[in-house]
């Protein structure tokens, strides 16, 4: 049985999923394989995968569109019932160097959770993620390193508060103990929610810089859809197990911020852009709506 599974999901992207499958390939360690999942994409991307499957990839494409964190849930418990000791979750728009596996596995931690060095696609000396912080009380977080040149500042293993789920590595101990993904959230904070339950699980998180991947970025949603799942989800975070007054004096301000905010944009005649997405996340997470947009 594989002692890694990649868990890697594509929603019509397929042109960048290729690109990582072969990258994988050419991985110096050869003990995992690939749970590659499409989740319902709307192109052809299936089509287009099935010719580029090899022995060591499970394919599951998906009748619907769950969202990031329920299709991810999907590969680790495959990854599981196949008897894996790691699961390694992998953005689809992203490029690993050839030790990048093996070098995660000998330099993790026993118990641990850990990440790579990201860098940019283009330009590739460019770091995208050497580690995170998070403020559990705002549930913002902080990439370290964003933009700079890579170099002997980024060259430290060392624990850290956050990592994004671009990319992560997660024991199989862990898993088990800290449980899958919240799929209330859909897409966006899954990785804050998580790191948040891995700290109150006792478990460190480290950034191995000498494991390295290269991400293209930006590739899953943005504009108006970001802001709007990350608003909501925010909100969702930060008040969680708090009371009813304490919830609507932490989404008040947000609301009424992004009301004024869109109501500027059209009274200037602007289209709906991230004003609009603030302002419908958090109408409603105070209506009490999550999961997928409606």
């Amino acid at each position: 049985m594989p002692n890694v599974g990649i868990v890697i999901s594509n929603y019509n992207g397929w042109q960048d999923t290729v690109r990582c499958l072969e990258s994988l390939q050419k991985q110096t360690c050869r003990d995992f394989e690939i749970i590659l999942l499409d989740d319902a994409s709307t192109n052809d991307s299936v089509q287009q995968l099935q010719q580029h499957l090899t022995d060591n990839t499970v394919f599951l494409p998906q009748q619907e569109n769950t969202g990031f964190a329920a299709v991810n849930n999907v590969g680790m418990r495959r990854a599981l019932a196949d008897g894996c000791q790691w699961v390694l979750l992998l953005n689809n728009d992203t490029v690993a160097a050839p030790d990048f596996v093996e070098t995660l596995l000998r330099e993790t931690p026993a118990g641990a959770v850990s990440c790579p060095k990201m860098l940019f696609m283009d330009p590739p000396d460019e770091i995208w993620f050497a580690g995170g912080e998070l403020d559990r009380a705002t549930g913002k977080v902080k990439h370290l390193g964003g933009h700079a040149k890579d170099g002997p500042a980024f060259a430290e293993k060392k624990q850290v508060s956050f990592i994004t789920f671009c990319c992560v590595l997660l024991p199989r101990q862990v898993i088990e103990r800290v449980g899958f993904l919240d799929e209330t959230l859909f897409m966006y904070c899954e990785d804050v929610d998580y790191c948040i339950r891995l700290a109150d699980a006792g478990v460190p998180l480290w950034f191995l810089p000498d494991a390295r991947i290269w991400h293209k970025a930006g590739g899953s949603a943005g504009g108006m859809l970001s802001v709007y799942y990350i608003t909501r989800n925010t909100l969702y975070l930060t008040c969680k197990g708090k009371s009813p007054a304490a919830i609507r004096a932490r989404t008040l301000p947000v609301l009424l911020t992004g009301a004024a905010r869109y109501a500027l944009t059209k009274l200037l005649g602007r289209k709906k852009g991230r004003s609009y997405g603030a302002f419908r996340g958090a109408l409603d997470f105070w209506r009490g709506r999550m999961g997928r947009m409606e």
